[in-house]
């Protein structure tokens, strides 16, 4: 099997379609308790350190919230990559997508770090197109400012990886209370990095 790597994320109004080549009758890989708390962990520390580069809160983990995550992962890896989007997402939730896949026939779940290192990094990294001149939402940063939105306060996120035919998928969803990407409200809630010294 191939390295795991990125492929496709999407966020709030923008509905990728990913390949056909998937098969939809995958199989789900289970994952233990011991899994489950290392990508909590990981992904709860990752988000806590992109935030502290930029000078706001650190989000508290919900359980009640990753419950909801798990449902929304689960969901969107009953479709074709994450070409059903951010369509359902329940009133009150910021909601980040991140889909990863491998070529191959392998059988392995990506470890529990990897995919929350790789979901928290494709989202940050979006960082290179916000204007901070003009700050306001744009398909292209809205990980990046949902990741960093000062008035969020919590967070719950989970994973789910399934096998297919030919491929290894991994889908993370995060939801976030209170949401962010409010219009009018973008200069107040993500500041620029802190400069370091």
């Amino acid at each position: 099997m191939r390295p795991f790597r990125v492929v496709l994320s999407a966020f709030s109004l923008l509905a990728l379609t990913a390949s056909s080549a998937f098969a939809r009758n995958p199989t789900e890989l289970p994952v233990d308790a011991a899994y489950r708390k290392a990508f909590r962990e990981t992904i709860l520390a990752r988000h806590n350190e992109y935030r502290a580069r930029h000078g706001v809160p650190p989000l508290k983990w919900s359980d009640s919230i990753a419950k909801y995550a798990a449902t929304r992962a689960k969901t969107r890896a009953q479709q074709d990559g994450l070409s059903a989007g951010h369509s359902g997402l329940a009133p009150g939730y910021g909601e980040n997508l991140y889909w990863g896949g491998s070529s191959g026939a392998g059988s392995a779940v990506p470890a529990a770090t990897d995919a929350a290192e790789r979901a928290t990094k494709s989202w940050y990294d979006e960082i290179k197109d916000y204007d901070y001149k003009n700050p306001t939402f744009s398909p292209k940063v809205g990980h990046f400012t949902q990741m960093i939105w000062k008035n969020t306060t919590e967070v719950g996120c989970a994973v789910f990886s399934l096998k297919g035919s030919q491929w290894l998928e991994t889908y993370v969803a995060c939801e976030y209370q209170p949401p962010g990407n409010v219009m009018g409200q973008f200069a107040a809630n993500v500041p620029p990095p802190k400069k370091k010294g």
